[in-house]
């Protein structure tokens, strides 16, 4: 990983270029805009993500967001981690690794105990990464015409 790699909260001036890096996730994993499970979430991203104990980072180059990822309540003691892109040109460098870190280390701070993710059963990388960070397929969750894999952690007592 470079050293300039900043991971740091979202900003409301980052929308136009997390909304693009999330389009492109989306295509990447062949998931049609209309059949995003988490859809409209990124049009209050404040009311979404960064009120009570939830978060929405950035990984940034230069003035570039290359890297995201948000941090959601489920209930007072699991956290789920979405929204984890990294633009296909910076991939592999370590940045979601990183910015999967993060996300733990506030959900921790937080108070969380559990954290689940969801994500594609074709979707190796993303599962490769998650499978590294001790994340355990717990089952598979069939949304409209899409088959999500639901993966989870135990962060602490």
């Amino acid at each position: 990983m470079t050293e300039d790699f900043v991971i740091r909260e979202y900003r409301n001036v980052d929308h136009a270029q997390v909304a693009a890096l999330n389009a492109y996730g989306l295509a990447a994993a062949g998931v049609p805009a209309d059949a995003d499970v988490y859809a409209g979430d990124l049009d209050d991203i404040d009311a979404t993500y960064l009120t009570g104990r939830g978060t929405l980072l950035v990984g940034q180059l230069g003035t570039d967001v290359v890297a995201m990822g948000a941090l959601r309540e489920i209930d007072p003691v699991t956290c789920e981690i979405t929204r984890m892109r990294v633009a296909p040109h910076v991939q592999g460098r370590g940045y979601g690794k990183a910015m999967l870190a993060r996300l733990e280390e506030i959900a921790r701070s937080h108070g969380y105990r559990r954290a689940t993710l969801l994500t594609g059963p074709d979707q190796r990388p993303a599962i490769d990464l998650y499978e590294a960070a001790n994340y355990t397929v717990v089952g598979t969750e069939r949304h409209d015409l899409l088959v999500g894999v639901r993966m989870s952690k135990q962060l602490g007592e």
